[in-house]
């Protein structure tokens, strides 16, 4: 068990975790959908958790497999109200410093290199795909 979630939505094996999220989550709140960023806010159906779930593809033009990362960050109830507040205005950096002080779910799809599904700790930077 973890501080923040269940064992379906933050379970101890990451890509069990990661299908469970992204099939499962309801989505609360759409704060930007763009065609290369995507930010929402989602709930667990089974324990209630919510995240921060950020898609960001960086398209390089050059052979279609394009740089992908998808975080899922837990977040409290106070921050699920200042987030969707901010709405498509939401600050990146305030949403980067929660991805780096707690457990994230981290699927990274570097362009030339491996897929990885992780629980990460370090450090998260949220900007804009392009």
């Amino acid at each position: 068990m973890t501080e923040f979630g269940c064992a379906r939505c933050s379970g101890a094996d990451a890509l069990t975790a990661l299908a469970f999220c992204t099939t499962r989550l309801r989505e609360i709140h759409r704060l930007v959908e763009r065609s290369h960023f995507g930010i929402s806010l989602r709930e667990c159906p089974e324990c209630g958790q919510a995240f921060a779930a950020i898609f960001t593809e960086f398209v390089d033009w050059k052979g279609g497999e394009d740089a992908q990362y998808f975080d899922f960050v837990p977040i409290t109830a106070t921050e699920v109200t200042s987030l969707a507040a901010q709405g498509s205005r939401v600050d990146l950096a305030e949403l980067g410093a929660l991805g780096s002080v707690r457990r994230r779910l981290s699927s990274s799809w570097p362009t030339g290199a491996e897929k990885r599904i992780a629980w990460r700790t370090d450090s998260l930077s949220v900007r804009e795909g392009y």
